[in-house]
């Protein structure tokens, strides 16, 4: 079934408005019956004035044009009336369906895990947002519309005409029922180039998010002519494959013409026959005029309603993939007892990121005892962000088991987690938007107090005092707009407004100096100094304020026999 996609896909939400669609077809239904009646009064006042003798008066002859006249404007006006309840019943209804949809979507991204929602590029899940979440915007709002109002129009349309005269119907209609096939055709010919004008134009936005963000280093180190010639060479492709779609396209209009010219030439020339014939008359042929005129439009958008069904249903075949993608890692809705501590222990703990690949981290044993400060100063590459990743559940281990506060960690839900455990990566991520905005991503409730005492806590609080809009400065797309050292200490502020019981600073300290090191450690052995701290760091002037150094994982417990990987 050509549209069963689109049916698993969305009737979860249209059946919540079942009400509001019906009302909507309703609506449709009397819209288009009510639009047939210009060509059929028509009709009628033209056989009435072809019936006037010249003994008639004025009066006898307009009183009657004068009643249709006057009941098809009242009727035009219910009709203009239903047409605002057919788009807002309609058109709300695909919105609030996309609003449901995108929120459901958006939901189960929200409970993929780290390692699951790396394996798909960012760039992919861009495209699910944007191209495929627009594509059904098109299917649940214009083509369900028109599409609608295409079949009761041509129901009502061709009923009328194959009961007013079924053989000048027939030989009427032939002509531009080829419209929708032709149409569908040339559309499905653009549709194909279409692809590549996207490609080009992904390949071409593509080169312009790699360089804008790094425009004057690049202008630094590159030569500008090279950037310009590349540019140009990619502008050039988009433009020549819009150039593609735009000839064919330009055949569409020409084409619904002729056949609607050549429909016309049957009305005028075989019905002219018929007329001198005594078989019909001139009011039929002056309706079936607007009837065929009526009738343009939606047999022209046959092949544009496939096509937007047909692209539809692609992305709707590849929004159910991705909603079928099951997280690695699943969090109980309750935990299943709360922690007594705050400590961690990990035995025979392994893992490889790659069933089939080398383990990264092969039976290490380890213990952080209750409020205890730990660095693990190890060198490069030897695992110290994976080791974070599964302290704070980002990941689980390929073998061996975590317990934080005398509990597994799989065990604690989603919520416990990440409340009691406090995580600074070593590549945080900040939002478009302000320094308030990212701040109360964590807490909403957060007062204006409270943010300005994490960022004082984190060494932040002067330079953010010092900035002309406060809290309120922009930070750029993705935080580009600050420096290395303030993105770590913008994250460790958004952390500590959790007031967490544990935290995981991995190379937190890197891009600062000593000076401030020892001010925001300060700060923490104040603030925080009954949580317990894993950081993972090579700076030697953070070794005062923690109890333990150590230069390898395997501390506090033995290695358990078996767990030696290769």
């Amino acid at each position: 079934m050509p549209v069963q996609p689109l049916l698993r896909l969305l009737w979860p939400f249209y059946r919540r408005y079942a009400v509001l669609g019906l009302l909507g077809v309703l609506a449709v239904a009397s819209v288009n019956l009510l639009a047939v009646l210009p060509g059929w009064v028509t009709g009628q006042v033209l056989d009435h004035l072809a019936k006037i003798h010249h003994a008639t008066s004025a009066w006898q002859a307009l009183l009657p044009i004068l009643g249709y006249l006057g009941g098809l404007t009242l009727l035009m006006l219910v009709r203009a009336a239903l047409m605002v309840a057919m788009r807002l019943s309609l058109v709300v209804l695909s919105r609030r369906v996309e609003r449901d949809h995108r929120a459901y979507l958006l939901q189960k991204l929200l409970e993929w895990d780290w390692l699951t929602l790396h394996q798909h590029p960012t760039g992919e899940l861009l495209t699910y947002f944007t191209e495929d979440l627009n594509r059904l915007r098109n299917f649940t709002g214009p083509a369900i519309l028109y599409g609608l109002q295409t079949l009761f129009l041509v129901l009502f349309t061709a009923g009328l005409m194959l009961y007013t005269e079924p053989q000048l119907a027939l030989f009427t209609l032939l002509p531009l029922t080829l419209i929708g096939p032709l149409t569908y055709l040339l559309r499905q010919k653009a549709l194909a180039r279409g692809h590549r004008q996207q490609e080009a134009f992904a390949f071409m936005s593509a080169f312009l998010q790699q360089v804008y963000p790094f425009l004057r280093p690049l202008r630094a180190l590159s030569d500008p002519a090279a950037l310009a010639k590349e540019w140009h060479k990619r502008t050039q492709a988009h433009r020549q494959a819009s150039l593609s779609v735009a000839r064919v396209e330009a055949y569409l209009h020409p084409l619904t013409l002729l056949f609607v010219g050549l429909s016309l030439t049957v009305v005028l020339i075989y019905g002219g026959i018929r007329v001198t014939e005594g078989k019909t008359t001139v009011g039929t042929i002056g309706a079936f005029s607007l009837y065929v005129v009526q009738l343009m439009f939606p047999l022209s958008a046959v092949g544009w309603l496939i096509s937007l069904v047909q692209q539809a249903r692609a992305s709707a075949e590849r929004l159910l993939a991705l909603q079928a993608v099951s997280p690695r890692l699943h969090f109980p809705a309750v935990s299943s007892r709360q922690p007594t501590h705050n400590g961690w222990t990990w035995n025979a703990l392994s893992f490889r990121y790659d069933p089939q690949g080398p383990f990264v981290l092969c039976g290490i044993s380890g213990e952080v005892a209750p409020g205890e400060k730990v660095v693990f100063s190890l060198p490069m590459g030897s695992g110290k962000t994976t080791l974070a990743r599964l302290l704070s559940r980002h990941l689980d281990p390929t073998e061996g088991e975590i317990f934080f506060g005398g509990v597994r960690l799989a065990a604690l839900s989603w919520a416990d987690l990440r409340q009691r455990i406090g995580y600074v990566p070593q590549q945080p991520f900040l939002l478009s938007g302000s320094l308030i905005e990212n701040l109360r991503l964590v807490r909403p409730d957060a007062s204006i107090q409270e943010l300005w005492q994490v960022l004082e806590w984190a060494g932040l609080a002067d330079e953010v005092a010092a900035l002309p809009k406060g809290l309120k400065t922009d930070i750029g797309l993705w935080g580009q707009q600050v420096s290395g050292g303030q993105r770590q200490r913008l994250a460790l502020a958004m952390t500590l407004l959790k007031r967490p019981t544990a935290l995981l600073l991995d190379d937190t300290f890197a891009p600062l100096d000593s000076e401030k090191i020892k001010e925001i450690l300060t700060h923490l052995r104040r603030h925080f100094g009954q949580a317990t701290w894993v950081v993972f760091t090579h700076r030697t002037e953070v070794q005062p304020f923690v109890d333990r150094w150590e230069t390898s994982f395997q501390v506090g417990l033995p290695r358990k026999v078996g767990t030696w990987c290769k």
